[in-house]
């Protein structure tokens, strides 16, 4: 399976206040890097969607050198393959004109079934895919153990962060997580490098609890619902 290249110009929307890619912007493109790659290779949505399946994402470690500014025009690569019997392993690269690397994902991608929202098996889906696919983020962060402070922040799902899978997007959750932390808790300027597990699907107006904790220059965000654990979140921060 070739790799996908494509060229993007970073908009305004996709920036915050310092002209700089927003981290959840970066989900995004990942997120449509990997449809466009799919669908190129007869694995994407219309595909999976007509066989009774659709395609979610239940991890994705994301990492920055530095964040592309306004106007910038940027390259994305990326490709897939098995990772295990029922997790497909997809990264993309971003990088500068000049071929220098400004952004990693490593995702972890899974099928289910769009009635019983549960896992099909890789095998029985699919012959196209190919066996691996390599982690381009070797060093995974270290998670701290103890936490300096803790704060919850309640709020409701908002119909805005829905998608076309009918439930709420993958980057609203990042984007959930950086809004309601508290501003004494924000370690640094911005994320360098964050990890998010889906552990369940998230709906328009359910009830949400978010746990934000502190250990040095690292933020974790358990994102609760209905007594259930929807995704966590790990970020470790750059410096002011």
């Amino acid at each position: 399976m070739n790799d996908l290249n494509i060229t993007h110009s970073v908009t305004s929307y996709e920036c915050g206040a310092d002209h700089l890619l927003k981290p959840a912007s970066f989900m995004h493109f990942c997120q449509e890097a990997a449809e466009t790659h799919a669908s190129g290779n007869n694995l994407g949505y219309e595909w999976s969607i007509s066989n009774g399946m659709i395609w979610v994402e239940v991890q994705g470690d994301f990492e920055f050198v530095r964040r592309p500014s306004w106007k910038e025009t940027v390259r994305l690569r990326s490709n897939t393959g098995k990772a295990s019997a029922l997790q497909a392993r997809r990264f993309v690269e971003m990088s500068d004109l000049e071929g220098n690397i400004i952004a990693r994902a490593d995702l972890m991608w899974v099928l289910i079934d769009v009635n019983s929202r549960r896992p099909i098996p890789l095998k029985r889906a699919m012959a196209q895919m190919p066996d691996e696919c390599p982690a381009i983020i070797s060093t995974p962060i270290e998670v701290a153990k103890e936490f300096s402070a803790c704060e919850t922040v309640e709020m409701v799902a908002p119909r805005r962060d829905v998608d076309f899978n009918g439930h709420i997007n993958n980057g609203s959750y990042l984007i959930w997580a950086l809004e309601t932390l508290p501003e004494a808790l924000q370690p640094g300027a911005a994320p360098r490098r964050f990890r998010i597990n889906f552990k369940r699907e998230t709906f328009a107006g359910a009830p949400i609890s978010i746990e934000h904790r502190v250990a040095g220059m690292q933020t974790q965000h358990s994102i609760m619902s209905e007594g259930e654990l929807r995704a966590e979140i790990v970020i470790d921060w750059q410096a002011e």
